[in-house]
């Protein structure tokens, strides 16, 4: 199963996310933006721009590739590459710029690199963010993994020459491969936060979690003149700011569910998003932290989604150790 973004070049300002079961050779690449995860990397690939560092648990390999003739090769140097029509940018940190030092430095590079080159190709607004970490929970001190993450992106924001007014959709997983991921998606322009009725914004957490909280809306709203993208952030079994149902894999995914739910009736009723339900989204990724739970997640979660939604299963760690399963969606509208 594959994510297909489509755009027209670099005058064609909409991202497109088709699911198709095959890769079309034949695809002509001069008018094709694409992006889609795929068992086996192609002779046609631009550029693979990540492998992903986490373990597809249908599959014996998943990589993520990004495709399209609107390219920079030398955005800035030392690798930098991203991929852009009118609209948007989606590019990949470089990992060989990330040293081994500790988290929270590698992430402050990271982001404030980020910022940089947003801004120098003139998309300056972050829309969307996936972040794989090694060992995220583990302990470094005082504090684990993911609070060094969220003390790095802070201080990166803080540093940055001009403040964003929107915090950008975000993915957060641990790995137990060493060194950090950074990939994203920018904009022109700014988008929408939508926060959830039932849960605390993750930006107004209290200390106990993190000394700098995490800096992500909890999905992010954007349209451009012809379409409308609701980013749905990596949602997990949280109420307020508490865990829910630290043992039971199975109300943990019935509460994300619920909270995605939630974040779409938000945007209906007060952003104008179209009417759209769970069973219309172009795809869902589903991070379980223990691969045997996969099964019986992936038979319930059939009972919400129906048979139609592409579903991806990943194995990864989540923010907090009694967190089982997090749920990441996106979906759109047309709007010409």
């Amino acid at each position: 199963m594959n994510t297909v973004v489509n755009t027209n070049g670099a005058s064609f300002e909409r991202l497109n996310f088709e699911m198709n079961s095959e890769i079309n050779q034949n695809l002509n690449l001069n008018n094709t933006f694409l992006a889609r995860f795929s068992r086996h990397t192609a002779e046609s690939i631009i550029h693979d721009m990540l492998s992903i560092p986490v373990t597809p648990l249908e599959s014996e390999q998943l990589i993520e590739q990004w495709l399209g003739v609107d390219v920079s090769h030398a955005a800035g140097g030392n690798d930098w590459q991203y991929y852009y029509n009118d609209q948007y940018a989606i590019a990949a940190v470089p990992v060989d710029l990330l040293d081994d030092s500790q988290i929270d430095q590698a992430t402050e590079t990271a982001y404030s690199l980020l910022f940089e080159k947003i801004n120098q190709w003139g998309y300056p607004y972050l829309i969307r963010t996936w972040n794989f970490i090694p060992d995220i929970t583990s302990d470094q001190g005082a504090v684990d993994n993911y609070q060094l993450f969220c003390s790095g992106r802070t201080r990166a924001y803080q540093n940055a020459t001009a403040s964003p007014t929107t915090y950008p959709a975000a993915t957060v997983i641990g790995t137990a491969r060493p060194g950090l991921y950074v990939y994203f998606i920018a904009s022109k322009t700014d988008g929408i936060g939508i926060e959830n009725s039932q849960q605390v914004s993750a930006f107004n957490y209290p200390r106990e979690y993190s000394e700098d909280p995490p800096l992500f809306s909890r999905a992010l709203l954007h349209r451009n003149r012809q379409q409308e993208i609701l980013f749905i952030s990596g949602t997990a079994s949280i109420t307020g700011h508490s865990t829910q149902y630290a043992d039971d894999v199975n109300r943990q995914m019935e509460v994300c569910i619920s909270n995605i739910e939630n974040l779409l009736s938000t945007a209906i009723a007060e952003h104008q998003f179209l009417p759209t339900t769970l069973q219309e989204c172009a795809h869902i990724k589903v991070y379980l932290r223990h691969a045997h739970d996969l099964d019986a997640i992936r038979t319930h979660i059939r009972l919400y989604l129906g048979p139609n939604v592409p579903v991806y299963f990943l194995q990864g760690d989540m923010c907090r150790p009694d967190l089982l399963v997090e749920i990441e969606a996106l979906t759109f509208n047309d709007l010409l």
